[in-house]
């Protein structure tokens, strides 16, 4: 296997190195660089720009008749921030004490790379499936998710889908769903001098605030198999000026949902706790839904979680059972648009992603290649 480790690892830094911030995103030139390894390998394979800048990758290798198996994960990754903060360039793609250093090495190039070096191995087997895989890197994952609804919207059709996210290589048969919410406190400006005749947003927006805390303390109790769920205020914008009562006041909530919930009256719940503190303030409240993608689960018992599951416990030597993603990924639109099973499945730990000194460990990378190389195997028929 040491062939596939120098090729993940030479995939996956030179990845790395391109920058695909997003925003803004800009993810051409990756798209065009894994185009580029894919047609080495024997698939058919196109960069498809679908906005200025914005690309999806993708390829694909049919033999026979069979299933079609999709393994998709995304190019773009969140700022590297101040790079000054990081001690080791975040766009060099650093290979050092077996780790791979830089933005999106976990999040999620590594899983790229990984899905790759699979594809790699199944075309030095002279392809010996009964079927199509198909490999996509998408655009506007940590966004928008507009590189997978562009690609579903393209009429691709998959009966199974492996969504390639930093879950240390387990099996994840489902994930928290997202909304995020802002909510602006309007009061009534005044002179500081004279703070009784205004109304300040600040302080209906910090009783709100406080309220939040509670429902989150709340939440945290109704933990069950798959974790519980969470809510936190992360912005918090107001006042124009030191001597004036400021008239408004915007706050920004992140709430992530089991598959279990309700979204709408999570919604309501929280939008119901705003007027409440308002009221109180004599002030008055603009909700707002910037972004809500569903929670979204996986049968266990189809197909596809029983082969992946039996690819990590073979792969690793240990039992696997299925676990949650504590975070959103392109697994929503797959399953309530596409209609297609799916798991989330990758090398690297969600705890390196969106952080300063992001790596993700090689030997994670080639275990990953050949977990991904014993799935395809399984749905698709190729012979050991």
């Amino acid at each position: 296997m040491k062939e596939i480790r120098e090729y993940v690892t030479s995939i996956v830094s030179n990845l790395v190195k391109i920058k695909s911030e997003n925003p803004p995103g800009n993810e051409v030139e990756a798209a065009e660089y894994a185009v580029e390894e894919m047609k080495k390998l024997g698939l058919d394979a196109w960069v498809d720009e679908f906005a200025e800048k914005r690309a999806n990758a993708i390829g694909s290798f049919r033999r026979g008749e069979g299933p079609t198996l999709l393994f998709i994960t995304h190019l773009d990754v969140v700022p590297a921030g101040d790079e000054e903060l990081w001690s080791i360039p975040p766009f060099s793609g650093t290979i050092k004490d077996g780790r791979i250093y830089g933005r999106g090495s976990a999040d999620a190039k590594g899983c790229f790379g990984a899905m790759l070096g699979a594809l790699k191995m199944l075309a030095e087997e002279n392809w010996p499936i009964n079927g199509e895989v198909i490999l996509a890197a998408v655009a506007d994952e940590e966004v928008g998710e507009r590189g997978v609804k562009r690609f579903l919207e393209q009429g691709v059709k998959a009966d199974y889908a492996v969504v390639g996210e930093p879950t240390s290589l387990e099996v994840c048969t489902a994930h928290k769903g997202r909304a995020e919410l802002s909510i602006k406190f309007l009061g009534k400006p005044a002179h500081a001098s004279q703070p009784f005749r205004g109304i300040n947003a600040i302080y209906a927006a910090s009783d709100f605030a406080l309220k939040i805390e509670k429902l989150a303390q709340r939440l945290r109790k109704k933990r069950g198999a798959m974790g519980y769920p969470t809510i936190a205020l992360t912005i918090m914008e107001g006042g124009v000026k030191s001597n004036i009562i400021p008239e408004s006041c915007t706050v920004i909530l992140d709430r992530r949902l089991l598959p279990w919930e309700d979204s709408e009256k999570a919604i309501d719940e929280i939008k119901r706790l705003a007027e409440k503190s308002a009221k109180a303030r004599k002030a008055k409240i603009e909700f707002k839904i910037n972004q809500h993608v569903a929670a979204s689960e996986t049968d266990r018992k189809s197909r596809i979680v029983t082969a992946g599951l039996k690819a990590v416990s073979k792969v690793l030597e240990k039992k696997a059972r299925p676990k949650l993603f504590q975070a959103t990924c392109d697994m929503s639109p797959l399953v309530h648009e596409g209609k297609i099973p799916t798991i989330i499945l990758g090398p690297g730990d969600l705890k390196q992603a969106h952080v300063v000194d992001e790596w993700v460990l090689i030997d994670e990378l080639e275990k990953g290649s050949r977990i991904y190389r014993e799935i395809a195997a399984e749905i698709l028929g190729a012979q050991e």
